[in-house]
């Protein structure tokens, strides 16, 4: 498996990433956040959000405290693709969604199976 190819973010990312920038105004993209910090984050975000964003961000946090990186991914990047967030909401999901693509991309590069196939699955469906 070439990780270098791993490092390339899936539409939906680049999509998130994009509208972070132009609605912001803001010429850097989001930084990774440490993941100790994503529960948190997401929580703080979207506690005044929808009753599904909601759901959505909390599905996401116990996924993430589960150690279900993928599902965790694929969670924060439905997320992240909905037009109602704030801006605030909306650089909290794709920093989150950053987080954990990076802790997927650091177990593959470690040997781990589950999330190399994940992740070259995710490049297949681009």
């Amino acid at each position: 498996m070439n990780l270098t190819t791993s490092l390339v973010p899936t539409p939906a990312i680049s999509l998130v990433l994009a509208l972070v920038l132009v609605g912001c105004g803001d010429p850097a993209p989001p930084k990774t956040m440490p993941a100790a910090e994503v529960p948190k984050a997401l929580n703080d975000a979207f506690a005044k959000g929808s009753t599904e964003d909601k759901a959505l961000a909390t599905a996401a946090q116990q996924a993430i405290q589960k150690d279900e990186q993928t599902v965790a991914l694929e969670l924060l990047e439905a997320l992240a693709r909905k037009a109602e967030l704030t801006p605030e909401q909306r650089e909290i999901a794709a920093r989150s969604a950053l987080s954990v693509r990076s802790k997927l991309l650091d177990a593959a590069s470690k040997g781990d199976k589950s999330a190399q196939d994940y992740l070259e699955q995710q490049r297949a469906r681009k």
